[in-house]
């Protein structure tokens, strides 16, 4: 009986068994390459994020500067009125008025209010109320104090009349002085001086520096 486990010694080897091949490793260029990208994108979009919350924090401050600068020029300009009117009362409770064709808040200060052609009207409820124009003026109200400046000119219900570039009323007292030239028309006469003070309504007059009277004869 033949032995099957060796096979035929004389026929040829026993067959071998076969493996199956490893695919061949890459070649070293591309795994550089490959590991140079991967290093660069690790760099870059970290980077990338960076700059972009850069940009978005850069807009959203540029938004916030434009809008408190908006609103810090809606504050600074100043509130204008059209034919504003205002009332008040001196010292001794005598009414009077203040009126003008515009009124607008000073951009420096508060407290100085700048009119338009001006008017001011003193005693009102008196027997002979007066009345100052001007074609500006300038209103403390702090201190209460009216500048007319240009062309100032006041009438009263005596009929005294002056002219002059520039006067300051005192609200509180209700006295008129003028540091500018003054010509006066009064029943008694003319008069021109340098400066002037009104006191008591007008019933008192003082005319200073270069006093110049013409009287007229009864």
């Amino acid at each position: 009986m033949a032995d099957l486990t060796h096979g035929d010694r004389r026929g040829g080897a026993t067959p071998r068994e076969t493996r199956p091949s490893r695919p061949d490793p890459p070649p070293r260029g591309k795994a550089r390459a490959h590991s140079r990208l991967v290093r660069f994108l690790r760099w870059a979009l970290p980077m990338t994020m960076v700059g972009i919350i850069g940009v978005l924090a850069g807009l959203v401050g540029a938004h916030a500067i434009r809008r408190q600068a908006a609103a810090h020029k809606d504050a600074a300009t100043p509130i204008r009125m059209v034919n504003p009117h205002f009332f008040g009362r001196d010292n001794q409770g005598r009414a009077y008025t203040l009126g003008a064709s515009q009124a607008a808040r000073d951009e420096q200060s508060i407290q100085k209010v700048i009119l338009r052609n001006p008017s001011v009207t003193l005693d009102v409820n008196g027997a002979s109320p007066s009345t100052l124009t001007a074609d500006t003026g300038i209103y403390h109200e702090d201190s209460r104090l009216l500048i007319l400046r240009g062309h100032v000119r006041a009438n009263d219900a005596k009929t005294s009349r002056f002219a002059t570039d520039e006067a300051v009323v005192d609200t509180r007292t209700g006295v008129v002085s003028g540091p500018a030239a003054l010509a006066s028309q009064t029943p008694i006469g003319d008069v021109r001086s340098k400066s002037f003070n009104v006191y008591d309504k007008g019933d008192r007059v003082v005319f200073k520096g270069g006093v110049h009277a013409r009287l007229n004869q009864h």
